[in-house]
C-alpha cells in the first residue's frame, strides 16, 4: 500500500513577500554559507519521469514552450545539482522530462493530495490564497527510508501570479522557475527551512516576489541532496 505527502510551497507567499530577512537575501553570500536542509524522508530509486499537462498553462505567461522550458530548467537543476556555490554539478539523481500529458496533478485547491494515478504530472490550476504550488509524493515503506514511486506539482493558474522573464514594474508577481526549482526539490524529498532563519535558501518556506535568485541550489539544498543522493 502506498501513502502520500504533501508539501506546500511558499507560505506565505500574498500580498506580499515574507517578513524576516529583505527580498534580495538571496542575492548575498548567504546562499553559500548557510548549511540548512531538511528531509521529507523518501526517495527515488530509479529515474523520475515527469509530463507536462500543456492546455493548463495559463495564457497570460505567452508562449507555452517557454514556460515548459522553465519547468524543464527548475528540474534539471535539481536533478544535477546546479547551485550558485561553484559545487560539482552531479548529484547522482536520475529524473527526465516525458512530453506531454492529458493527466493533471493529483493535488486539491487546498493543498491536499488527492489519489495517485501511475502520472508523475506538472499542471496549473486553481489553489487557494497564499500557495504559489503543491507538491504530493507517493511512497512505499517507512518515512524514515521510504521509495517514491510517483510525484505530482501543482502550481496556481491566478492571472499575473508568475513571470518568466522579470517584468520592468514588477510588484507580488513570483519568479516561475525559481518556484517550481523548489517544488523538484520536493519531489526528490527536500523539506522546508524556515524563512526568518534560512531565507537564502531555496527550499526556504516563503519566497520574495520579484527575486529570481532561487533558480539554483543553495548551500543547504545541495548538501541535503547530495546525503541521500550524492555520487561522491
Amino acid at each position: 500500500m502506498s501513502r502520500s505527502a504533501v508539501a506546500r510551497g511558499w507560505l506565505p507567499v500574498i500580498p506580499g513577500p515574507p517578513v524576516g530577512e529583505p527580498a534580495g537575501a538571496a542575492d548575498s553570500g548567504g546562499r553559500c554559507a548557510d548549511p540548512a536542509g531538511t528531509w521529507l524522508g523518501m526517495r527515488w530509486r530509479n529515474q523520475l519521469r515527469w509530463r507536462v499537462n500543456e492546455q493548463t498553462i495559463p495564457a497570460y505567461l505567452g508562449d507555452r514552450a517557454r514556460v515548459v522550458q522553465s519547468l524543464r530548467s527548475a528540474a534539471t537543476t535539481v536533478d544535477t545539482g546546479r547551485n550558485d556555490c561553484g559545487l560539482p554539478a552531479n548529484l547522482g539523481i536520475d529524473e527526465s522530462y516525458a512530453g506531454r500529458t492529458d493527466h493533471r496533478a493529483g493535488v486539491t485547491a487546498a493543498g491536499g493530495c488527492g489519489e495517485r494515478d501511475g502520472h508523475n504530472a506538472v499542471s496549473f490550476g486553481r489553489l487557494e490564497q497564499g500557495l504559489l504550488a503543491v507538491t504530493c509524493i507517493w511512497w512505499f515503506g517507512g518515512k524514515e527510508n521510504g521509495r517514491s514511486v510517483e510525484a505530482d506539482i501543482l502550481i496556481d493558474d491566478t492571472e499575473g501570479l508568475f513571470f518568466t522573464t522579470t517584468p520592468a514594474d514588477c510588484a507580488s508577481r513570483w519568479d516561475l522557475e525559481g518556484t517550481v526549482t523548489h517544488e523538484f526539490g520536493h519531489a526528490f524529498g527536500l523539506g522546508h527551512v524556515p524563512f526568518a532563519e534560512h531565507g537564502t535558501q531555496t527550499m526556504t518556506d516563503g519566497l520574495p516576489d520579484c527575486s529570481t535568485a532561487y533558480r539554483g541550489l543553495g548551500l543547504g539544498d545541495y548538501l541535503t541532496l547530495k546525503q541521500q543522493y550524492g555520487t561522491n
